[in-house]
């Protein structure tokens, strides 16, 4: 049995590297853009760091949980059908939807091919008053690729998908494979507690798969924010330097990565954001780049008619 939650395990990558087959052909945009305040601003020029969130403390859990509970609605109807070991399965499986499973360390960090959109200024930008940072994509990534173990650790830089339909179409694959295994047990004579460790470890490799497949989505609604996503993968075995920062009532893993030690020019852009005074904020982002960047970098101004209250 444990075989076969195996080779399901490798039929499920095979799923998701087809579908990331397809991505890669996607050309790059010539900038990406990072929002932040006045603070954000000085502190990623100055130190030359940016943070990459440990996945599972983002602000909206719900981003994770959107491939979850996707996947739990196919395997439901499948289940409706099925014998009844399988209704209890898809049951079991809806309630990791209150504990995602942490197979493995995920880091995130969020760019977007846009650079004014009101939206992005008005959640992370301090209400259109911050900045725009404009990085040259392909340096950024070849920055970003330095220094990997590829024996632990792998990297990837990609376009956030908005396509709720290409999803279910992945999550239903990787069920349509696993689906008969949760019948295995049956008939065997095999101790309770035997058929319940291998329901949770086939529940627990449905769900890595399904996560891993989820990194690549986001809800449709977001689709405005056209998010350009660097991410970390990290095997749960391994020791990683870790930094945490505080929220309200907890804190938050994150990892810094160090673009202007490996590229300092792969700043090419500041826009200023539609609710910022002129007056000031050009100058500081002009003192910024004077006192911590070298190189020409172009600052311009954000275009949306946006004044916050």
């Amino acid at each position: 049995m444990r075989d076969a939650i195996i080779k399901f395990y490798s039929e499920a990558q095979e799923i998701i590297g087809s579908f990331l087959t397809k991505l890669e052909s996607y050309q790059p945009p010539p900038l990406v853009y990072h929002y932040t305040d006045d603070t954000g601003l000085k502190g990623i020029l100055q130190s030359g760091r940016i943070w990459l969130t440990d996945i599972f403390s983002l602000n909206d859990p719900s981003e994770l949980r959107h491939s979850l509970s996707r996947a739990a609605t196919i395997l439901n109807e499948k289940a409706a059908a099925g014998p009844p070991e399988t209704k209890i399965f898809a049951t079991d499986f809806g309630a990791l939807n209150r504990a995602l499973p942490r197979s493995a360390h995920y880091f995130v960090c969020s760019f977007s091919e846009a650079g004014d959109d009101l939206g992005q200024w008005r959640a992370y930008a301090d209400n259109g008053r911050g900045y725009a940072l404009g990085f040259i994509t392909q340096a950024l990534e070849a920055a970003f690729g330095k220094g990997f173990e590829a024996t632990t650790s792998t990297m990837a830089a990609f376009p956030v998908t908005y396509d709720d339909s290409t999803l279910d179409v992945i999550q239903r694959q990787i069920i349509e494979r696993m689906f008969a295994l949760v019948s295995l047990p049956r008939g065997r004579d095999l101790p309770k507690e035997v058929i319940a460790a291998y329901i949770v470890e086939l529940s627990v490799a449905l769900a890595v798969n399904v996560l891993h497949a989820g990194l690549f989505f986001k809800h449709e609604p977001y689709s405005n924010e056209r998010e350009y996503r660097f991410l970390e993968v990290h095997r749960a075995d391994v020791a990683l330097e870790v930094k945490l920062r505080s929220r309200p009532y907890s804190l938050i893993r994150y990892r810094e990565f160090d673009w202007k030690a490996a590229d300092p020019t792969v700043v090419k852009k500041i826009v200023i954001g539609p609710s910022a005074n002129e007056e000031t904020a050009r100058p500081f982002a002009e003192d910024c780049l004077r006192q911590f960047i070298s190189g020409k970098v172009e600052i311009v101004s954000s275009v949306i008619p946006y004044k916050a209250a």
